[in-house]
């Protein structure tokens, strides 16, 4: 199965080709912000390296989210299209489970996208036989403070070493120090998101209507709150507030 992914869900810019595990080929942009201009040229040249056109895609393949909004919304729209028109499968895979692929072994492997003022998009994983991170600490947008609870509630239950992966961790490394337990922070390998694998997650992961294909941000925009206090109409998709706005 031949997979096209991409994450543009962080200032780093991912693409890569998979042959349903075997990452083909993957090419990434350090502290690049304009995604929009970079990511159709490094997908052309990515197929034509491997004289493949986007017809020959099986699967098409894109970070969800948490990470920048405009990000995401980039590289969702793009694979949304692709998949739409070529009538081909597409896959969301969460930028935090993505993170969790590149580790290996028994540790618990919490990812994590700083979102300042010591708050974080964050999740913890542990990787089930097939070596596929299975959720133990849901993703979602944690004060450091809900965060290193959470993982100390799950370690007092079950025996691993601690694996840091993601952003802005080591800020809070003297609370973490006072959990008591072995950690280690990610290689700089570890720490950026990687379209190969989460080429690696789609080939398993159940496809979506590419109408269904959603970022998830995992906190509000501000226009969501903006819009919120204007109208007094509670919370809904995005569509709700884009149009009233």
């Amino acid at each position: 199965m031949k997979i096209l992914s991409v994450s543009t869900a962080t200032s780093n810019l991912s693409v890569a080709l998979n042959d349903s595990q075997k990452i083909i080929a993957e090419k990434n942009e350090v502290d690049k912000r304009n995604h929009s201009e970079h990511l159709d040229p490094l997908i052309d040249e990515i197929l034509k390296d491997n004289q493949l056109t986007l017809q020959d895609i099986d699967r098409f393949a894109v970070a969800i989210g948490p990470g920048s909004y405009t990000g995401l919304r980039i590289g969702i729209t793009t694979i949304k299209m692709f998949a739409s028109i070529l009538h081909k499968d597409v896959v969301g895979i969460s930028t935090l489970q993505a993170l969790a692929k590149s580790a290996s072994g028994d540790d618990l492997i919490v990812t994590a996208l700083d979102a300042r003022n010591d708050n974080y998009f964050a999740a913890a994983y542990v990787l089930d036989k097939n070596q596929i991170p299975q959720n133990v600490i849901p993703d979602g947008h944690y004060h450091i403070d809900t965060l290193l609870q959470a993982i100390k509630d799950y370690l007092k239950e079950n025996d691993r070493h601690l694996l840091l992966l993601g952003s802005g961790l080591d800020k809070q490394e003297d609370k973490i120090k006072a959990l008591g337990v072995d950690f280690a922070y990610g290689k700089d390998e570890q720490n950026g998101v990687h379209a190969g694998l989460i080429g690696q997650l789609a080939e398993t992961a159940e496809p979506v209507d590419p109408d269904k294909l959603l970022p998830k941000y995992l906190r509000r925009t501000q226009a969501e709150v903006d819009w919120h206090k204007k109208t007094g109409k509670p919370f809904g998709p995005d569509s709700d507030y884009v149009e009233e706005v």
